[in-house]
């Protein structure tokens, strides 16, 4: 046996300068003089490797090289040396069939550099082969076919149509406008998009849904649909190795929303492609994935959002707030102004999402369907974005004299903007009040919250009428108004508490009283039920202890004689 120190690896270094050499032969330890090994002829491939190990020359396979990606490059090895006899393949770390042994026995360094060269002999050409069939194979190389676009016009001059392959669209110019939405992909939308991406075949072609690129006057090409699967698809393609243009990859996110989701799935796609059993897959992608593409020839902004408004062929639907923003935006005919708008309101639905869906889709929507005592149902798909669309008008008289009223009509373009942040900023102050504050605080229990959201819309509206003036004592006067529903009624379902804070008026009092002295006596007026009058131990009961606790801790805060004199009989 050749003994493993410092002065045979520096030996077998000096004999087989070629390759990486390492060593393992720690001192007094039970690794001593334990192995020694030289790469193959893939040198940065170290997980793949001849190795002198207990007085024999063996090849190894370990670490992704006994992964499912690399079954068929093991079992070809196998084969390909079957018949060998001076070989034999064994168990290695766990796993079957990855440690192939030299039978020939060393003992000198001399015999050992010669069981090197033997099993390199053998080795090195049938892993060259392999390798560059399978490198073929993954077809990981640029795209080599058509890279302009064939123009199939349609009625319309401004609108063409061509069916390309991935490959194609990544040698394009491919941008992402600032106007764009923001990268929202979920797992679940990946997760998707790689079952789908499993069962393209080889031969033929794989039809992926509709892309809309627009061509704007440097002759690059906007994407204005299908963000979110050729974003995808070119990390995908990274991953497995593409060598091609990937333009995408030059663009960058402002939204710190988009960077974190695309971080999110780039963890997700490593997995996903580690543990794929396709070594081709990544050339079926580029060649064989093929998409129909709406070709948008002239750059206004109006003629593209006209097109977005579609529900995507793939992944996440258009939100209500991505359908505003198309919706509008064709009513904004300077194109400078189009696309600060849109920045901006991208920037809204990243970092103020929560405020404005609370805004337009909770707050804003009841008061203005309960203005005009009309019905709606909750779930309805896109009543958020029918409710703030652009209002009718006679085209021969403009529209004038808006004076953002929550409920006036909604015109359309860069009124519906300015309307919507100046109602989110409101809404935003109106969350940092005390009494919104201690109203969440109290009444996030059991169904309370139920309650909690109906009087918080309905004092919202008077916020919006009266600013912080005598807020504490409207937060009395519509608590108690609602609180008659919980203590006549024995279910606490959503759509009757709506149905009652609609048939109670309160939002049209806010609405015609001139003062709130004339909204609180009218509310006061309108109270018929008391919860001092609950007889049984039940929830009722303890909605209304959860608002005598709201109303002793804010107490201090009345001013007036009446609501102190009615606070006193009901909770004192």
């Amino acid at each position: 046996m050749a003994r493993i120190d410092h002065n045979l690896e520096n030996f077998i270094r000096e004999k087989i300068p070629d390759r990486k050499v390492s060593a393992y032969h720690a001192y007094r330890t039970w690794q001593s003089n334990r192995y020694v090994w030289v790469t193959t002829i893939l040198k940065d491939q170290i997980d793949l490797h001849y190795e002198y190990y207990q007085d024999h020359v063996e090849l190894h396979l370990e670490g992704k090289f006994q992964s499912d990606a690399y079954r068929s490059f093991a079992k070809e090895l196998r084969v390909k040396t079957a018949r060998n006899p001076d070989l034999t393949w064994s168990r290695w770390q766990g796993h079957n069939q990855c440690r192939c042994t030299l039978h020939h026995k060393t003992v000198s360094w001399e015999e050992l550099l010669s069981a090197f060269h033997c099993i390199m002999n053998v080795f090195d050409p049938i892993i060259k082969e392999i390798s560059e069939k399978r490198h073929q194979n993954t077809s990981t190389e640029a795209y080599s076919g058509p890279t302009s676009f064939q123009e199939i016009g349609l009625e319309d001059d401004n609108v063409s149509l061509e069916t390309c392959s991935l490959g194609q669209l990544f040698s394009t110019p491919l941008i992402i406008p600032d106007y764009q939405r923001n990268y929202c992909w979920e797992d679940k939308q990946v997760r998707d998009l790689w079952q789908s991406l499993k069962d393209v075949p080889i031969e033929s072609k794989y039809h992926l849904g509709t892309i809309i690129l627009q061509k704007d006057s440097n002759d690059n090409y906007a994407v204005i649909d299908g963000q979110q699967r050729l974003v995808t698809l070119t990390l995908i393609c990274r991953e497995l190795g593409y060598k091609g243009e990937m333009p995408l990859l030059k663009q960058t996110f402002r939204s710190a929303a988009s960077r974190q989701h695309v971080a999110n799935i780039l963890f997700q796609i490593v997995q996903y492609c580690s543990r794929s059993h396709d070594e081709k897959l990544c050339g079926k992608l580029i060649n064989n994935l093929i998409f129909s593409v709406l070709l948008l020839k002239d750059s206004r902004l109006d003629l593209a959002y006209t097109f977005f408004s579609n529900e995507n062929s793939k992944g996440v639907p258009l939100t209500d707030y991505d359908l505003l923003k198309a919706h509008h935006l064709r009513f904004v005919f300077n194109e400078k102004q189009a696309e600060h708008l849109a920045s901006k309101w991208n920037t809204m639905t990243s970092l103020k999402y929560r405020q404005l869906d609370a805004t337009l889709s909770v707050h804003l929507f009841r008061l203005r369907k309960w203005m005009r005592k009309r019905d709606y149902d909750a779930a309805e798909k896109h009543r958020t974005k029918e409710e703030f669309s652009a209002a009718q008008i006679i085209p021969e008289i403009p529209p004038f004299g808006e004076q953002f009223e929550y409920y006036e009509k909604i015109q359309g373009g860069t009124h519906f903007f300015a309307y919507a942040e100046h109602f989110v900023e409101l809404f935003e102050c109106f969350e940092q009040t005390k009494q919104v504050a201690a109203l969440r605080r109290h009444l996030q229990w059991e169904s309370h919250p139920r309650y909690e959201e109906v009087i918080e819309t309905l004092l919202f509206g008077y916020y919006l009428k009266f600013g912080t003036k005598y807020l504490t004592e409207a937060l009395f006067c519509i608590a108690g108004y609602i609180a008659q529903h919980r203590y006549t009624s024995r279910r606490a379902l959503s759509y009757k508490i709506r149905e009652f804070a609609k048939n109670s008026e309160i939002a049209m009092m806010i609405d015609q009283a001139s003062s709130p002295t004339f909204f609180l006596a009218e509310c006061l007026s309108e109270i018929k039920f008391s919860g001092k009058e609950i007889d049984e131990q039940g929830i009722e009961l303890r909605f209304y202890q959860r608002l005598q606790d709201l109303f002793t801790e804010v107490n201090e805060d009345f001013t007036d004689y009446t609501i102190i004199e009615n606070y006193n009989n009901e909770y004192a």
